[in-house]
Order: C-alpha cells, then sequence, then structure tokens
C-alpha cells in the first residue's frame, strides 16, 4: 500500500534572490564612492588625513568588507529551509493517519505513535529556522544601513577638507594683508574642527552597526543551539518489528 504526499516539500528548495539592500553590492558601491569622492582634488584626502589622523576611505572600505550579500541570502535559505520542515511535518501526519486507517494492533499503535512525535518535532524547527532568518536579515540591514551612512558622512568630509583647503589657499594668498590670512586660515580651523566632529559621527555609526550585528550574531548563535538540542531529540526506532505469523 502507498500514500500519495499531500504537498511537495521541494517547492521550497530555490535559489535565494537578491536581497533589495545590496542591489548595487556593498563594497562595489563602496569603491565607486571613494573613485567619486577623489575625483575632485586628490590633495583634499591629505587634509582628511591631517585633521583625523587617517585615511578614511580605507578605513570606511575595511569596516565594511566581507560577502554580506551571500549573507543575507543564507537567511532567505533558512527560511525557505523552515518551510520545507513543515510541508515535511504534514506529509507525515497525513501518511500516518492513512496508515492507522489501515493497519490495527499493538505495532500499529506504536507506529502511530513514533510519527506522529515526528512530525511534531520537525514540524517545530520551522519556528527556529524562522527566527535564525531575522537575525541574518537584521546583521545584513545593520551593515547595509550603516554604510549608507557612512557614505554620506564621507561626501560631507569631502566637502569639508575642500572647503578648508581652499581657506588656506586663500589665507596663504593673503598673507600679506595680515587681517585677511587671519580671517581665512581661522575659517580653516574651523572646517577642520568640523571634519573631525565628522570622523566621529562616521566612527558611531560603524559602532552602531558593529554592535546591532554583534547582537544578531548572539542571537543566531542561541537559536542554532536549539536547533541542535531538536535534530538530537528527533526520535528513533525501537525495535524492529517482528510479525510472528511471517
Amino acid at each position: 500500500m502507498t500514500f500519495a504526499d499531500t504537498v511537495e516539500p521541494v517547492r521550497h528548495l530555490t535559489s535565494p534572490g537578491k536581497p533589495e539592500e545590496f542591489s548595487k553590492g556593498l563594497v562595489g558601491d563602496a569603491v565607486s564612492t571613494v573613485g567619486d569622492w577623489l575625483s575632485p582634488s586628490v590633495w583634499a584626502l591629505q587634509t582628511v588625513k591631517f585633521a583625523v589622523g587617517v585615511d578614511p576611505l580605507e578605513e570606511a572600505i575595511s569596516w565594511f568588507t566581507g560577502d554580506w550579500e551571500s549573507y543575507a541570502k543564507c537567511g532567505e535559505a533558512w527560511a525557505s529551509t523552515g518551510a520545507l520542515v513543515k510541508d515535511i511535518a504534514t506529509n507525515l501526519r497525513s501518511g500516518s493517519a492513512q496508515l492507522d486507517a489501515s493497519w490495527q494492533g499493538n505495532a500499529a499503535d506504536a507506529a502511530y505513535v513514533y510519527f506522529d512525535e515526528l512530525a511534531r518535532t520537525t514540524e517545530a524547527l520551522e519556528s527556529d529556522l524562522k527566527e535564525l532568518k531575522t537575525y541574518y536579515d537584521e546583521a545584513a540591514m545593520a551593515v547595509s544601513t550603516g554604510l549608507d551612512l557612512v557614505k554620506g558622512l564621507l561626501t560631507e568630509l569631502a566637502d569639508q577638507a575642500i572647503i578648508a583647503e581652499a581657506e588656506l589657499a586663500a589665507g596663504t594668498l593673503l598673507a600679506e594683508t595680515g587681517v585677511g590670512a587671519v580671517m581665512c586660515y581661522g575659517a580653516a580651523v574651523l572646517e577642520i574642527a568640523g571634519m573631525v566632529r565628522t570622523w566621529g559621527r562616521m566612527t558611531e555609526a560603524y559602532a552602531a552597526a558593529e554592535d546591532s550585528v554583534r547582537t544578531a550574531v548572539t542571537g543566531a548563535g542561541l537559536v542554532c543551539g536549539r536547533i541542535g538540542v531538536a535534530l538530537q531529540s528527533l526520535p528513533e526506532p525501537g525495535a524492529g518489528y517482528d510479525n510472528p505469523a511471517v
């Protein structure tokens, strides 16, 4: 006697799509921004290095380097796996019910209990797998959002650097006038102070993204632990059934 599945679990085994937040690619987009950032004036970068003590472009890229798009896709794969195990549990229940209707006796009762427990344990994995997806999504979104903030601040930093350089150059030209030089150099100092503040906002944006990723990774680790325990607790068949009439 055969039993047909009521649902097709394999329908969930599809390739993850491209996450919206990574439609342009994280690092590739950042490198493009770096090129745009430097195009007005390469020497502006030297002013930034002088003001904040590091190369902000190299720092920003090092912060967000990694295949975060695949990380986001992995979250989708976890959700698909959750839907898969739910369908498997549905088929187990359906087959067990049909088997119970056509098979009577102690062995039949034991089989029904086994398959029912197997279905319940399998189905329970779905919620953990869906929760795992949320943590992967949170980590990927934190990186995407953090990079967007940093890119905006990089542009602001570039504008400040160019203005500071222009004011320093003007101060040099007006050095003979005295007052004009003081005004220009003073304005440049204020602009450089603004650059330091902007750099501080950049590091804060990165720190916030890093904290969010760490929180998500911790949550994902706890869920993986629960899944591991659940897999270990999947019921195993007892002794084989030996029909005395056979």
